[in-house]
């Protein structure tokens, strides 16, 4: 797959088809695999955070989750795919899943908003092997969370679904894939909520032209304040930073 760098994460110049085949190729390879995405967002949590910019360098797919980034992009001259937020092409994969009889596993979130995930996606797609499902709260490298992959381990689910913010599921994927067998670890951020209406997605005409950061601005300023109304602009004189430096 061709490649993008974007202050130093390689992103895949893919759109959904060709992701839904990438995730279904290394399913069926039966390994540990991360599948992650990067939005304006994750950019700035790489140039900060130098374990988290390795996650994305040695994960198997990097696909682009924002406009921001498809922006950054075509600044430095370079074209990317589709933006592909996991809410817009889940039940592709969950049908797919069917088709496979791939097996799945959902961990983040409360118990209560992963069980509810959970029902709701099970109604919706009654032929899903969904083997199992815990949330996301606990500490990383204690016993409860070695507790958790060994129990992922002994259910061997094909793909598994983290919902726990970036880059908390970032890492954790990294620290599974040396103790699981096989999963292809796709991180989804607040999946979870969006997909049962617990936390409501911002119209569809905002998402699709490039404003939903406005819409989660407008509802939540003070969590969403420095993610935006300071990272945005920061992002892009990085970008123009490293077009200026010609890398």
């Amino acid at each position: 797959m061709e490649k993008v760098k974007l202050l130093g994460i390689p992103v895949d110049a893919i759109d959904s088809p060709q992701l839904l085949a990438e995730i279904d190729r290394l399913a069926e390879i039966k390994r540990p695999a991360l599948v992650n995405n990067v939005n304006v967002h994750a950019c700035n949590l790489a140039c900060s955070d130098p374990e988290f910019l390795e996650i994305l360098n040695q994960s198997e797919v990097v696909f682009c989750d924002g406009f921001g980034v498809k922006l950054g992009a075509r600044l430095l001259g370079k074209k990317l795919g589709q933006r592909m937020t996991p809410p817009d092409w889940i039940d592709e994969l969950f049908q797919l899943c069917v088709q496979r009889r791939y097996c799945v596993y959902f961990l983040g979130d409360t118990s209560e908003v992963v069980a509810l995930f959970s029902r709701t996606v099970k109604t919706k797609h009654p032929g899903l092997r969904i083997v199992g499902q815990h949330d996301g709260f606990f500490a990383p490298g204690e016993d409860h969370e070695i507790r958790v992959m060994n129990e992922i381990n002994r259910l061997g689910p094909d793909i598994i679904l983290t919902g726990m913010g970036m880059p908390r599921q970032e890492k954790w994927a990294w620290r599974a894939k040396g103790r699981l067998g096989k999963g292809v670890m796709i991180a989804t951020g607040a999946l979870f909520r969006w997909y049962t209406g617990v936390e409501k997605r911002a119209p569809r005409w905002m998402t699709q032209y490039g404003l939903e950061w406005l819409a989660r601005l407008v509802c939540s300023p003070r969590t969403h304040f420095k993610r935006y109304v300071v990272g945005l602009p920061l992002f892009l004189l990085r970008i123009l930073k490293q077009k200026v430096r010609g890398v």
